[in-house]
């Protein structure tokens, strides 16, 4: 049983070696991974809304992929830091200038906002550049994943060089966690269950992950019970089950949807 986990153990550090060894320097990632996928169409743009949301003068309204910048604020509540510096520099970069636009293989989101990659008139991506500015989070959210290869890429060059919002990064301990939305969190991994074709990895907090058997095929590891005790970096949307009326006694009050492995991000043992 020993060399088993210890097998599993090695599998998982390899595969998280083999996801940062396969993420080239900035320059390859524009270069090799930033390419403009088929389907590029001209558009102009209208009005920027925030950091990754902007209008088209067709009317369309653009929900920019593989970014997630920080939030606006409304009815009443702050800004998040750098949501200000996230629409200036989405603006700076549509202001005038040419576009092309690629949907995504899923083209709108559940709000009709056209899921959508943008690029400048040299055909280089917006979202890598935000990303590279330190202006928002690369996020990935199947099926469309075309860039995160380069996005990811663009947001650790932005990490390393603690550009933006990675001057002080935001990361939240799984323990002191007190609201839903998007969040960067780091906590333990005190369990592992499995309940029908869904897995569930607890953390030594209010944070659950859910994972599901439609997303495997992403994963080269998939969590098992070797997992338990190490400590993850993780990103996305956390559903507040207190305000969804779904948190029954004994389950964890947060939950998290992982689909892709940029979700994760290892940490060094304590």
């Amino acid at each position: 049983m020993a060399l088993s986990n210890r097998r599993k153990a090695l599998q998982w550090s390899a595969f998280f070696v083999a996801w940062m060894l396969a993420l080239p320097s900035q320059a390859q990632a524009r270069d090799e991974l930033c390419a403009m996928p088929s389907g590029a169409q001209p558009v102009v743009s209208q009005r920027v809304t925030d950091g990754d949301t902007l209008r088209l003068q067709d009317g369309r309204r653009v929900r920019l992929i593989g970014i997630n910048a920080p939030e606006l604020g409304r009815n009443g509540k702050p800004s998040e830091p750098y949501a200000q510096a996230a629409k200036r520099a989405l603006q700076a970069l549509v202001d005038g200038q040419p576009l092309q636009l690629v949907t995504g293989d899923e083209a709108t989101d559940r709000y009709g906002r056209t899921l959508g990659y943008l690029f400048d008139q040299r055909g280089e991506n917006l979202e890598a550049q935000l990303l590279a500015q330190g202006m928002g989070y690369a996020v990935a959210i199947p099926p469309n994943l075309a860039l995160i290869n380069c996005h990811v890429a663009a947001e650790q060059a932005a990490r390393d060089a603690r550009l933006g919002l990675w001057q002080a990064p935001p990361v939240v301990a799984v323990d002191t966690l007190r609201r839903g939305g998007f969040q960067l969190v780091q906590g333990k991994v005190s369990a592992v269950n499995t309940a029908g074709t869904t897995l569930w990895v607890d953390l030594d907090g209010p944070l659950t992950l859910r994972f599901t058997a439609a997303d495997r095929a992403l994963f080269s590891v998939w969590p098992d019970d070797s997992w338990v005790g190490r400590r993850l970096e993780l990103r996305g949307w956390l559903l507040d089950r207190q305000n969804w009326g779904g948190q029954r006694p004994g389950f964890r009050r947060f939950m998290l949807n992982v689909r892709h492995p940029s979700q994760i991000r290892r940490l060094p043992a304590e």
